[in-house]
């Protein structure tokens, strides 16, 4: 999982010296803050390093036959397919699989959270179905849309983080989306939770490092 100790943030959140009133903390809570955007990112680098990537996505599409197995098209290399139209709105992944003789694409937007608001929930939507419908013509595929919450095993509760807007058939945790790329979830797990503990380490200590936060932290302890 991303370090906190070595977040660098480009913008310190204003509001969080307006909530405490403390610059040294607000500067902490936009290192957190980073870091959870972070995790996101590194957990998309994580998986890709784990797969086959499609070296060239406008060879491979023009393949009457897939190769067997498991091939994963990254957002990047989706901008810069020649073949597939509808710049800025392309999803996190393609997922190309051809077992026992069947081949299908799988669409897939991978989130490291489960809840968003409703108007980001219904923009994610219709990019992914808008970005289908205009590269059918190059897709000889099965096609298959997948919203993914990845440490959320519950499809109930990802289809209440969109907000309902979209189908619940389109929900999909990490447990399954391992399985589609045929990767150990439990052992993805396992890796990204081995910087927790040091990440708890940082924080506590950079709190401790504030004078008021000290203090307080002395006083309350010392009516218990």
């Amino acid at each position: 999982m991303a370090k906190l100790k070595d977040a660098n943030p480009k913008n310190v959140s204003g509001g969080y010296d307006r909530l405490f009133g403390i610059p040294e903390l607000g500067l902490l809570m936009s290192k957190v803050q980073s870091t959870v955007i972070s995790s996101g990112s590194e957990l998309e680098r994580l998986i890709t390093s784990m797969v086959e990537t499609v070296d060239n996505l406008d060879t491979f599409l023009h393949q009457d036959v897939m190769p067997e197995g498991v091939f994963l098209a990254t957002k990047q290399q989706i901008k810069k397919s020649k073949t597939l139209k509808y710049k800025g709105a392309e999803p996190d992944f393609m997922v190309f699989k051809r077992r026992e003789g069947k081949q299908r694409c799988h669409i897939i937007e991978l989130k490291d959270g489960h809840v968003f608001d409703t108007k980001k929930a219904a923009a994610e939507h219709t990019a992914l179905h808008t970005f289908i419908e205009r590269n059918a013509l190059h897709l000889p595929f099965m096609i298959s849309t997948h919203f993914c919450a990845f440490n959320q095993d519950d499809k109930t509760v990802i289809y209440d983080g969109f907000k309902r807007k979209i189908e619940l058939s389109e929900t999909m945790t990490g447990r399954e989306f391992c399985e589609l790329l045929e990767l150990d979830y439990d052992e993805i797990v396992a890796t990204r939770s081995a910087d927790r503990p040091a990440n708890v380490r940082y924080f506590v200590s950079e709190l401790l490092r504030i004078p008021q936060i000290r203090n307080l932290v002395q006083e309350l302890l010392n009516r218990h």
